[in-house]
């Protein structure tokens, strides 16, 4: 559990602005997952979000719009470190460099409107 106040709840909302971040979490929460295997998640997410859009849950239109790249997905898993959301769990090895695999770091996110 993380609690924050109104001075950090600016990073906060900045690392779950994007549906594709919100995807990441959903994913992670069922433990931890390579970056391979969160970037096929998420390419496999988009192809089932265009095919059918029951499948969408709010935003996910405007941000599987375009196809997903790599290097877009480490971005986001960045952005998401940044704030402690995601932790590096491990390294996975593999056969260019090893991989990171990454983990929820909070099971709750409680925001103090009153100091």
């Amino acid at each position: 559990m993380k609690e924050i106040g109104l001075d950090d709840i600016g990073e906060y909302i900045k690392a779950l602005h994007c549906g594709i971040r919100w995807e990441i979490i959903d994913f992670l929460n069922a433990g931890p997952k390579s970056s391979d295997e969160i970037f096929q998640y998420l390419k496999d997410f988009r192809e089932k979000v265009h095919s059918n859009t029951a499948n969408c849950k709010g935003n996910c239109q405007k941000d599987f719009k375009k196809d997903i790249k790599k290097q877009n997905i480490y971005y986001h898993l960045r952005e998401l470190e940044k704030v402690g959301i995601i932790v590096l769990d491990e390294y996975k090895p593999s056969e260019r460099a090893p991989e990171k695999v990454w983990k929820l770091n909070y099971d709750k996110l409680i925001i103090n409107f009153k100091s």
